[in-house]
């Protein structure tokens, strides 16, 4: 499973303590049209957006029909709101993710991948993990792998999208907290907690050139790759992809059901990972809420009409 792609698609997790934040921005704009659907009745308008959670800076993908979108929403929603306090948040992080008792990493993977451990642990210096869970290893490992390929999450979809909602006075909200995204971690067993952390070294190596085909795909609307990235990551582990794809999808089709009884404007923003692939949440809604999803295509520009003569 390559960890980096999964938390970038699908769970907008913060990044670890320590690493940079720079203050978002949005990027210049480029020919490229992220998928953008839209549910809509008499009263009430719902786009649903994919996102990326960390990009790379110069990602020009807030094209003028999304600007709209979300410009002509009473409401922003994610998948969740950090914490404005990075304190608080850390706290929270820590209290779920520290050990009772220190374990040496060695320990927790086998000889033949202790060289890739050694490797990551000298290029990245996460600093001391021993004290900590093995699932927060690997997430640590992953998300600070993916801050030295260029991704950031402070430029991530979200953190764009919830800076023009403040300079807008759009109010957001979040479908989760991030306790329960983190829970979905913890409640692995130990052995699957290795099993994760094995795949993860394994990934780091090629991480960014994923990286960068994952963006490519995203970029160009291209939903039926980034299916298929979402389906490989999930390879013998149908319970964790049942508890961050399926289980989730479900729930955020039932609120979108439910939210469109009530009249209004939202923009709903979500891993891209979950609009793409068998399950999806576009799928969902037409199934098992009769809620027709349409894709919303970009304005071309208009052709400059040429002169001629009277």
């Amino acid at each position: 499973m390559r960890l980096l792609l999964l938390v970038a698609l699908l769970l907008a997790l913060p990044a670890p303590a320590g690493a940079a934040r720079p203050a978002p921005a949005p990027a210049p704009a480029s020919p490229a049209a992220p998928a953008l659907w839209v549910v809509r009745d008499a009263d009430t308008v719902i786009h649903i957006f994919g996102t990326v959670h960390a990009l790379p800076r110069g990602t020009g993908w807030f094209r003028p029909h999304v600007l709209e979108a979300l410009d002509g929403s009473d409401l922003l929603v994610l998948e969740t709101v950090l914490p404005a306090d990075p304190l608080a948040m850390m706290g929270l992080t820590l209290r779920m993710a520290r050990r009772a008792q220190p374990e040496p990493l060695a320990g927790r993977v086998p000889e033949t991948s202790r060289p890739a451990l050694e490797a990551a642990l000298a290029r990245l210096n996460p600093g001391p993990l021993d004290q900590f869970k093995t699932w927060y290893v690997a997430l640590t490992l992953a998300n600070l792998q993916s801050a030295a390929d260029g991704l950031d999450p402070a430029i991530g979809v979200e953190a764009v999208l919830t800076e023009r909602a403040r300079i807008r006075r759009i109010p957001v909200e979040g479908l989760e907290t991030v306790e329960p995204q983190l829970a979905y971690f913890d409640a692995l067993s130990e052995a699957d907690q290795r099993l994760f952390l094995i795949a993860t070294l394994d990934g780091l190596e090629t991480s960014q050139d994923e990286a960068k085909a994952m963006v490519a795909d995203w970029l160009a609307g291209r939903t039926d790759l980034l299916a298929d990235r979402v389906n490989a990551d999930f390879e013998g582990s149908p319970m964790l992809r049942q508890m961050l794809v399926g289980d989730r999808n479900a729930r955020w089709a039932a609120w979108i059901a439910r939210r469109m009884e009530s009249p209004g404007r939202v923009f709903l923003a979500v891993g891209a990972g979950h609009l793409a692939g068998p399950g999806n949440l576009v799928e969902l809604l037409e199934r098992h809420h009769g809620l027709k999803a349409e894709r919303v295509a970009e304005p071309q520009p208009a052709r400059p009409q040429r002169w001629r003569r009277p």
